[in-house]
């Protein structure tokens, strides 16, 4: 399965719910391609914390250095 490169915070009103395929109002994380993958979150701070937090987890392991 092909891994996001980047997500971006968007808010979605209440009038725009369908637009992106959610039920609540609130701050998500999207894909390029514009897939919701993770909220809603009540701040766009909560939101860009979530979205570094999943990147670090999903980021390929970095090989290790001799010293």
């Amino acid at each position: 399965m092909r891994k996001p490169k980047d997500l971006i915070a968007i808010h979605v009103p209440t009038e725009d719910l369908g637009d992106y395929s959610v039920t609540e109002a609130g701050w998500y994380a999207v894909t390029d391609g514009g897939r919701v993958v993770l909220g809603p979150f009540d701040s766009l701070a909560q939101c860009e914390q979530a979205i570094r937090d999943r990147l670090q987890r999903t980021a390929e392991p970095k090989p290790d250095i001799p010293t």
